[in-house]
């Protein structure tokens, strides 16, 4: 079981973080917002409550971008690190970026989610069930 309080910072360490409780399995996420924010092939993402998340440094730091309708992605101004996304219609969970934690963690990559959008060079290799969008919210419920 992953020891608690968990640590992360940005790439300058100018701004960190700490979370109290447990992480979700992981969400590897090939959507275009994911891509685009991250400069990859797909993010890493867990959940944790929010009352469990707290900013230890850098608030000053923080900046936001609404990237959807219920979606607040908050970066480090200063070096660009995309650590945290909050939904607004879900206020009670913060999402993490998993490159941004520090401290070792028990959680491991569950799915990659939202693959009728990755990227054409995008071939995902592992094992892991496939989805079209989301579990629980695909056509039909199949994974792709």
């Amino acid at each position: 079981m992953t020891a608690v309080p968990l640590l992360g910072s940005c790439l300058c360490s100018g701004v960190r973080y700490q979370i109290d409780g447990p992480l979700s399995p992981i969400d590897l996420c090939h959507c275009s917002m994911c891509r685009k924010a991250h400069g990859t092939a797909y993010s890493s993402n867990a959940v944790a409550a929010a009352a469990d998340f707290r900013w230890l440094a850098g608030i000053a730091l923080l900046t936001e971008y609404a990237s959807s309708p219920h979606r607040r992605k908050y970066f480090c101004r200063q070096c660009g690190s995309q650590l945290q996304i909050r939904r607004t219609d879900r206020p009670e969970i913060v999402v993490v970026c998993m490159g941004s934690l520090d401290s070792p963690t028990d959680s491991r990559p569950a799915h990659h989610v939202f693959c009728d959008a990755r990227a054409d060079w995008d071939e995902p290799g592992t094992d892991l069930p496939r989805y079209r969008i989301y579990p629980g919210h695909e056509p039909e419920d199949t994974p792709a």
